[in-house]
């Protein structure tokens, strides 16, 4: 009973927020960004990278259901967290502590909603799109690299992935900090050099997913 009262208080659903967000972050946005970057090498290392990634089925499936798992739990401690910290101000009637939270801060309720909106949008596109076959010597390969140029053809498609990347960037630069904190790390208001590396890796990540579309759409 201990227990459960634990993980159903504040403190247990910030936990659990935290730790659903740093399994995608570690497991998914860090791969996937590593595998994107291949694209920026030309048809057939990043076609090769999509045919060895596809050889790994059971892990690729244990990783996926992994994920689903994380983003129902982070959306749905998120809405409840969202909801007790909106109770909590109501009570304060105090303007101090949301004039000293950042954009990104108070931003972390839409740019995750959109970043859900990007997920469903972002498998329609590619997960569950036909895809072509090319010729990877001798082996017959799905023609990733042809289908994500083809996308970006489209300019509305380029500059939807890259509005929804700087919500991505809003959302990291953020996220980081706050489950650092979350562990019990004392991070200052002002001067802190943690904020400053979550800033910086937020900008690196976002930046480097963005320029994907971008590249594609030149090339």
């Amino acid at each position: 009973m201990k227990n459960n009262s634990t993980w159903l208080s504040s403190i247990g659903q910030k936990l659990l927020l935290a730790t659903s967000g740093l399994i995608m972050f570690l497991m998914f946005l860090i791969p996937h960004m590593g595998g994107n970057i291949l694209f920026l090498f030309g048809p057939e290392m990043f076609n090769s990278y999509a045919m060895h990634l596809h050889q790994l089925v059971p892990v690729v499936i244990g990783i996926e259901v992994l994920m689903l798992i994380s983003i129902s739990v982070h959306m749905f401690m998120g809405f409840r967290v969202v909801l007790a910290n909106k109770k909590a101000s109501d009570k304060r009637h105090s303007q101090k502590s949301s004039k000293e939270r950042s954009l990104a801060a108070k931003l972390m309720p839409v740019s995750g909603g959109m970043i859900f909106i990007f997920i469903i949008k972002h498998l329609l596109d590619f997960t569950f799109k036909a895809k072509e076959q090319v010729d990877m010597h001798g082996h017959m390969a799905n023609d990733v690299y042809g289908m994500v140029l083809a996308r970006f053809q489209d300019p509305v498609h380029v500059i939807f992935y890259v509005l929804f990347m700087v919500a991505v960037g809003l959302h990291l630069s953020h996220a980081l900090q706050s489950s650092l904190q979350t562990y019990g790390l004392y991070i200052p208001r002002e001067g802190s050099k943690i904020k400053l590396v979550s800033m910086l890796v937020a900008i690196a990540m976002a930046s480097t997913f963005a320029i994907i579309p971008i590249i594609a759409f030149i090339r």
